[in-house]
């Protein structure tokens, strides 16, 4: 079966940073730099300059790439031609030298940019004059800055068509982007997330992109922002922005750190009050990331757009909210509520379940629980005010979890995989089967709900091989769930079976084992990594957002992780830990 598109690398650096960080910083990225381009000869200095408007905290590296040289083989012009993709300088006028005058015409370097880390081959094709570079891709962003993140050892061959113009060969036909090496793409990319909303406008959700480091980025980012989400949140988010929504010119000034953003008519002639108050909203969030950008202003035909006043219902949106700082676990077969070391039982449950409660998820008040029976074959949900209600039967149930909507989700393998949905408030309803017809015959072993109640994320695999997905969550005007869109896959580097969400940009992940040394690793949506030090006998994890500690389980003890060293907590004795969500 063919895996689903996959996903994001590298993101933005944090919006805050001391300058010792962010000096240490651009000493490692111009180490990487030097070390990525002896991958491919490359004429012509590399330097450095000040960050450019519009990338945050970015050492803008400017490559001056050698043109062709007199007499080069085809082979050669087309390395070179590679090599001159580093060159964004008037519009990748080096790298046009390389073509014939109406190739040269034709290429749209921004079409796509391949990223790879080993050296490309450049070999011969059949038919004269014609060639192959084959390239081991990394990752492909393509023209709205939309990464895809790819599983090691994928490949692609790339075709080449050369001829002699004034004696001296040149690229006839040549394909859209850049191919860079990962190194050059960092130093000359930077993430930056747009931001758009959940259902109800009470979250603001990112969408990670990646945009040129130049002087038009903040152009480049709202024109994005306009042309709508990622794929994969189609129809789990909202825009304050109607479809065909463009900018007036090509072009968002930034003058004494107002970004001025000129939209056409057509853009907000329809838009009330309310929703042009959210557009406001929306751009600010995006153009935040910019570190010469303190405000936005909106205008039509250089006409600053009137706002008015704040509407009743508009609410500021909210970026990442905290879960708080309690979970819930299960201690000597009752329910509990976990703090620091400490256990306090949940006061008002009366859970009468065979096998006692196993992977207890708790609401975000506090205040209602769903959980599993020893042998996961019946989910039961219960509350403070001493009601219990048998919500599902199945086979195999996974972990139970809340949305910010008040639903709970689960995944049955009673009868091949159904992701369930269920209101687990007091109110008699049939549980929903959600649909997601991307999971085929995968079964899934972990499914956890984003904060904000846009994203799922999803452990699912067939046979021994399990992958880490992210899908929206696509839900009716009502904001009932109703399907799981195409998702992207993620690609962490240790096994996984478990996943959390740590905030609403990165992942928690790990295969837990009872008998072996356990590896979980902190996966971000940009695809950056971090392993975190082996664990014997991890059998359970939990986070979750805000400024919350990472715990593990083993038979013996809880333990927090403390830079990068797991101490035991003495006295700790509960376990199937999980903060609310």
């Amino acid at each position: 079966m063919t895996d689903p598109q996959h996903i994001m690398d590298h993101r933005r650096p944090a919006r805050t940073r001391g300058t010792m960080a962010v000096l240490c910083a651009a000493l490692l990225a111009g180490l990487l730099l030097l070390s990525g381009c002896a991958h491919l000869p490359q004429s012509g200095p590399v330097g450095t300059s000040d960050p450019l408007p519009g990338a945050e905290n970015q050492v803008n590296y400017s490559f001056t790439p050698a043109g062709p040289a007199e007499d080069a083989s085809p082979e050669d012009i087309i390395r070179g031609f590679l090599t001159a993709g580093t060159g964004t300088q008037d519009d990748y006028a080096t790298a046009r030298e390389f073509l014939t005058e109406e190739a040269a015409e034709a290429w749209n370097p921004e079409a796509r940019t391949l990223v790879y880390n080993e050296t490309p081959t450049v070999v011969p094709s059949a038919q004269d004059n014609q060639y192959e570079v084959q390239i081991e891709v990394d990752s492909v962003v393509d023209e709205r800055g939309i990464m895809n993140r790819m599983p090691a050892n994928t490949s692609e061959a790339v075709g080449f068509a050369l001829t002699q113009e004034d004696g001296q060969w040149r690229i006839a036909q040549a394909p859209g982007g850049t191919m860079l090496e990962s190194a050059q793409f960092r130093a000359l990319f930077a993430s930056h997330e747009l931001y758009f909303y959940d259902q109800s406008y009470a979250y603001a959700v990112p969408d990670l992109r990646w945009f040129l480091n130049r002087s038009g980025s903040a152009a480049d980012i709202v024109g994005a922002l306009l042309d709508g989400p990622a794929p994969y949140l189609d129809g789990a988010v909202r825009t304050a922005f109607q479809a065909g929504s463009e900018l007036s010119r090509p072009s968002v000034p930034v003058d004494a750190g107002s970004a001025k953003v000129d939209l056409t008519r057509q853009t907000v002639e329809s838009a009330d009050p309310l929703m042009r108050q959210r557009m406001q909203q929306q751009l600010e969030l995006t153009l935040d990331g910019l570190n010469n950008v303190s405000s936005v202003e909106m205008s039509v035909d250089l006409n600053p757009l009137d706002l008015g006043s704040v509407a009743d219902n508009f609410e500021p949106a909210q970026i990442n909210p905290g879960v708080g700082s309690t979970q819930v676990a299960v201690a000597n077969g009752e329910l509990v509520y976990f703090e620091g070391d400490a256990t306090v039982p949940v006061g008002g449950l009366q859970l009468d379940i065979d096998g006692g409660p196993v992977d207890p998820a708790m609401s975000l008040d506090g205040t209602r629980f769903a959980v599993l029976n020893g042998d996961r074959t019946q989910m039961v949900s219960a509350g403070t005010d001493g009601s219990q209600e048998l919500e599902l039967e199945g086979e195999n149930l996974t972990r139970p979890s809340f949305d910010s909507s008040g639903w709970t989700w689960t995944v049955d393998h009673a009868n091949g995989t159904r992701i369930m949905a269920l209101q687990t408030s007091g109110q008699d309803e049939a549980p929903l089967e959600i649909s997601a017809e991307w999971l085929g015959d995968r079964t899934v072993q972990a499914l956890r709900i984003s904060r904000d109640g846009t994203r799922a994320a999803i452990v699912a695999g067939e046979g021994e091989s399990s992958h880490l997905y992210l899908s929206g969550v696509i839900r009716d005007s009502e904001g009932v769930p109703r399907g799981l869109g195409p998702p992207v896959r993620l690609e962490p580097t240790v096994p996984v079976s478990d996943v959390n969400w740590v905030s609403d940009q990165k992942l928690l992940v790990a295969a837990t084992s009872s008998t072996s040394s356990v590896e979980a690793q902190l996966v971000g949506l940009d695809g950056s990594l971090d392993t975190l030090r082996p664990l014997l006998g991890m059998t359970g994890f939990s986070t979750g957002p805000g400024d919350n500690p990472i715990y593990a389980e083993t038979a013996e003890a809880v333990h927090t992780l403390a830079g990068s060293t797991w101490r035991s907590q003495a006295g700790a004795v509960a376990h199937d830990m999980a903060f609310p969500g």
